[in-house]
């Protein structure tokens, strides 16, 4: 084993089995290559252990791409594509089939239909981000018709991103708080910071002490919290909207809300030993995806 072993919420590897890419970083039994699956429900749930009674670590959302290293039980232990996060999917939510992306999810959240018509059968609900195979732009009442014969409402789905998180972030406003969430239907603060990123085209890591150390320049004390600096706080992030106001979801209010940054701070206060703003960031620079 190397002197600093790798993150197993992003390197797939356990005592026993490990993604072949790893070998030589990890001493296991066994090293695979893995098979990739498509997420083929609106959200599927990811969990560190195989157990759905165990907390929800993350979720994948329809569209996603999952690599398998191990398919046993009905569960299947693999890592995402989108955000490298690794842990155990109930197989039933994945499919061997895949369909090439060429649209996401535009909207908070949408329908897929069996015909073009509002009133056919919905097929499944898929949320913002989600991923989608488009196989004729032409509409038919207002629908693009998908690969596997479904059809979803045209304006809901785009190829394009937009360009400010913030404002992407605040149309979550009022979404239900949930542990290791990823959609409208509910989410967690990191979160909301990956949603938000995402939907203007950059990928940004799944928990928050992985997002503090990847994204943004630390201000000094003296500096001005502005629209778009992203607090950090022990286990937890939100968008700052001004000098004094933080956009966040949160366990507190079990909601995305905007609350005065000083009462975060008084909360968390309570909640850990360590100081409770660990630092706020600023992007700089334009973040590379992926």
């Amino acid at each position: 084993m190397s002197q600093k072993e790798p993150d197993p919420r992003t390197s797939p590897y356990r005592q026993d089995i490990a993604a072949d890419f790893l070998k030589g970083t990890v001493e296991v039994d066994k090293y695979v290559q893995g098979t990739q699956y498509q997420v083929a429900h609106g959200i599927a749930p990811l969990y560190a252990t195989p157990d759905r009674h165990s907390p929800l670590s993350s979720q994948l959302l329809y569209g996603e791409l999952f690599t398998v290293f191990e398919e046993k039980d009905g569960w299947a232990w693999g890592q995402a594509e989108r955000d490298s996060y690794v842990g155990y999917c109930p197989i039933e939510y994945l499919s061997p089939d895949i369909f090439d992306s060429t649209h996401h999810v535009e909207a908070l959240s949408t329908h897929i239909y069996a015909a073009p018509d509002p009133k056919s059968e919905p097929v499944r609900q898929v949320f913002q981000m989600s991923e989608v195979s488009v196989a004729d732009p032409m509409q038919v009442k207002g629908f693009v018709r998908l690969v596997d014969g479904n059809w979803i409402y045209a304006t809901h789905v785009s190829s394009h991103f937009g360009t400010d998180p913030v404002s992407e972030a605040l149309k979550l406003l009022y979404a239900p708080y949930l542990w290791g969430g990823k959609s409208s239907a509910g989410l967690d603060c990191s979160a909301l910071i990956q949603l938000a990123f995402a939907t203007t085209g950059i990928r940004v890591p799944r928990d928050s002490d992985m997002q503090e150390a990847a994204i943004g320049e630390a201000l000094e004390d003296d500096d001005v919290p502005q629209r778009g600096d992203i607090a950090f706080f022990p286990g937890h992030v939100g968008f700052m909207l001004d000098d004094m106001h933080l956009l966040h979801a949160n366990a507190h209010h079990m909601r995305v809300s905007i609350d005065p940054l000083k009462d975060v701070i008084n909360i968390v206060s309570f909640q850990t030993d360590k100081p409770p703003l660990s630092c706020i960031k600023r992007i700089t620079t334009v973040l590379p995806e992926g």
